[in-house]
């Protein structure tokens, strides 16, 4: 809602009228006065439903640097439990050197 320049110069005039010269300019005053304290209760208002709507982000904080030794090792993809090798304990025990039990 906008007011066009002759309907604020309508309003000036009536005020005028009503209140006289001595009293519009307290008059006025008191009106911005009221404006500017709805706006900033508005202010107010819209920004505590904003927090409460949509509370801030948080950064997490980031993981530690891993070591070689603790990088995981990529399986492969798909099924292949029929190409594995079975379990081999330390050399020697149920290994030969051609790969047969």
């Amino acid at each position: 809602m906008s007011l066009q320049p002759n309907e604020v110069l309508i309003i000036v005039l009536v005020a005028l009228i009503v209140l006289g010269p001595k009293r519009l300019p307290g008059a006025i005053r008191g009106i911005g006065r009221a404006f500017r304290q709805v706006r900033d209760f508005s202010t107010t208002v819209r920004q505590e439903m904003d927090a409460t709507i949509s509370p801030p982000t948080v950064e997490p904080a980031s993981p530690p640097a891993r070591t070689d030794a603790e990088v995981p090792v990529a399986e492969p993809e798909g099924d292949d439990t029929q190409n594995r090798q079975p379990d081999v304990g330390p050399a020697g025990e149920g290994a030969t050197s051609d790969g047969s039990a």
